[in-house]
């Protein structure tokens, strides 16, 4: 399709970015106002991902820079089973307390009683967003034994077995675990506000989704204050800029609190898988035959 520049890997960005016609990039940057400055000759910004958080989609319009994503690939991404796998593994990690015991084994420990987690079976798990990484997570659930309810803004598809609740308060004031597997909208309001995070005492929280989908002062607040049983999250709020890493590492210290870095789709199968893909749906928009965000 055209001459393919080596991946920038330190040195003065803006010379690598001035004559780019076509950028590829993940997570690592915001793509903002400042960050299109410096690529003057960009017509399309390819993201392998399915949320757009790390984009001013403002901005880009604006300069008509078109996106190149996985957003709505429904088709596709139920090829990739990265995410939810990554979600049903927290869960379990948060109930058997598995980073305490790893960092006490590390440390030379051998006691088992510090570390009495819970079965997951016969749990109650509450899905926020049926999309499909909610459900292919409300499906490891149930296959463990678990009483799945869940909500969602659209009509889904859903298992007989799981429960539809009118909404989030509701879903927390029934269930013991919370998953947010929802999308996110730039600019939207939390899903978890003050309200919703005060209700969410003595329970566990999953979040591999978008950091955004929380108040995230207000819910390290909680686990600050030891209110919630266990926390897991591979997303942080504005994670591309002034996020609270430190703030989340100093909470997690002596506390059932996992951080990953945004992991969850990063398998080598799942990035090869999408980073070909989004190769051809390129070459479809550049011949004419698909159209970009």
């Amino acid at each position: 399709m055209g001459h393919v520049v080596v991946p920038f890997d330190g040195g003065d960005l803006t010379e690598f970015l001035k004559p780019v016609h076509v950028l590829f990039t993940r997570l690592a940057y915001r793509i903002d106002a400042a960050f299109l400055a410096r690529a003057p000759a960009l017509h399309y910004l390819c993201s392998p991902t399915t949320g757009h958080a790390h984009m001013d989609e403002h901005a880009l319009a604006k300069r008509g820079i078109r996106i190149v994503s996985l957003r709505g690939e429904q088709a596709f991404l139920e090829t990739i089973r990265a995410t939810p796998e990554h979600t049903f593994g927290l869960v379990l990690a948060l109930l058997r307390r598995y980073r305490g015991a790893f960092s006490h084994v590390d440390a030379g420990g051998w006691d088992r009683d510090l570390f009495r987690g819970e079965e997951l079976y016969g749990q109650k798990v509450g899905i926020v967003g049926l999309g499909r990484v909610g459900f292919r997570v409300a499906n490891y659930c149930e296959a463990f034994g678990v009483h799945v309810s869940y909500v969602d803004t659209k009509e889904v598809t859903a298992s007989p077995g799981w429960q539809r609740l009118p909404g989030v308060q509701q879903l927390i004031e029934a269930n013991r675990i919370i998953i947010l597997c929802a999308s996110y909208t730039n600019g939207a309001p939390p899903v978890l506000g003050k309200a919703e995070i005060a209700a969410m005492r003595g329970r566990y929280l999953v979040n591999t989704a978008r950091g955004e989908l929380v108040d995230e002062d207000a819910l390290l607040q909680a686990i600050e204050s030891d209110a919630l049983e266990g926390v897991a999250t591979d997303v942080l709020s504005d994670e591309t800029g002034a996020h609270q890493l430190q703030r989340w590492n100093a909470a997690a210290v002596r506390r059932n609190i996992i951080v990953t870095p945004h992991i969850g789709g990063a398998t080598s199968t799942a990035m090869a898988k999408t980073e070909n893909f989004i190769v051809g749906k390129l070459e479809k928009i550049l011949d004419g035959t698909e159209k970009a965000t």
